[in-house]
């Protein structure tokens, strides 16, 4: 895992807010019956997250070549964290980004063929 590579879904736009921080605003990946249930409610289909301040540094590291052990240096320094810190952190964050289909991972060694 550390050494794969994130990217940013092109599906997505990432907006700047006036804060300087980042919002993701994305079409909601559901199950058809959630899908029926949001319909139901009139619920939107666009989705938006706003980033804090670290959150955003993240993002705008991700460039499709810097790899995740990469990326919690960057953590560790611009946050002044110990490593095992970052780590823990970079990975719960990844994994919610991944989860929400904001970013995806290549596979080591392949770099320019997204998975």
């Amino acid at each position: 895992m550390l050494q794969s590579i994130p990217c940013l879904n092109p599906e997505v736009q990432w907006e700047e807010l006036e804060s300087g921080a980042l919002m993701a605003v994305y079409r909601r990946h559901e199950s058809v019956l959630k899908r029926l249930w949001r319909r139901f409610l009139s619920a939107p289909e666009v989705a938006q997250v706003a980033l804090d301040d670290a959150g955003s540094m993240v993002v705008r590291a991700i460039d499709g070549r810097r790899t995740v052990d990469d990326l919690i240096g960057c953590v560790a320094r611009e946050l002044r964290l110990s490593r095992r810190e970052s780590e823990v952190s970079l990975l719960k964050y990844m994994d919610m980004l991944g989860r929400r289909r904001l970013i995806g991972f290549m596979a080591p060694g392949r770099k320019g063929e997204e998975r």
